[in-house]
């Protein structure tokens, strides 16, 4: 590589991310195939260092298992997702429904519309809430079960 190439060079590395190149830099690159080869070698490894470090984790090794248990109390081994009791989620779901049909058999004796509008409108935002609680209170197993989904390999996944 000659003297024009390394300033070149130096240029396309001082430029952050994103950042968009030089006219002159994006002309020599277009006619100079080792420039255009080492960055694209240069970019290959910056996409290669930014993935998550995969490590094989041996199946039923249970010295690790007792030690991540011991780090995180919560921990699950990766396939294995913790149960989550819907008991709760259920009954509190027929409870919301059963108010409802409550206040809809007992409304022909109040018959006011003001009432009316104001428990539909109390009533949306009581399921908003319960639903939101219900997605944010389990949404470890959500990520897991899609996690599960994607990557069926036997691996750690590291993220450094």
């Amino acid at each position: 590589m000659g003297k024009k190439c390394d300033q070149i060079m130096d240029c396309f590395l001082e430029l952050d991310k994103n950042q968009r190149l030089p006219w002159s830099v994006s002309l020599h690159i277009l006619f100079c195939k080792k420039c255009r080869t080492e960055i694209r070698l240069f970019s290959l490894a910056e996409k290669k260092c930014a993935e998550p470090l995969k490590v094989p984790l041996v199946g039923n090794d249970e010295i690790i298992t007792l030690l991540m248990k011991k780090i995180d109390e919560n921990y699950v081994e990766e396939g294995k997702i913790a149960h989550i009791s819907m008991r709760k989620w259920i009954v509190s779901g027929i409870l919301m429904i059963l108010a409802m049909l409550v206040f809809l058999v007992s409304r022909p004796m109040f018959s006011n519309d003001a009432l009316d509008l104001a428990f539909f409108i109390l009533f949306a935002c009581i399921v908003s809430a319960y639903c939101a609680i219900f997605v944010s209170s389990n949404i470890d197993f959500f990520v897991k079960k899609i996690e599960t989904l994607k990557d069926g390999s036997n691996t750690l996944h590291i993220q450094i």
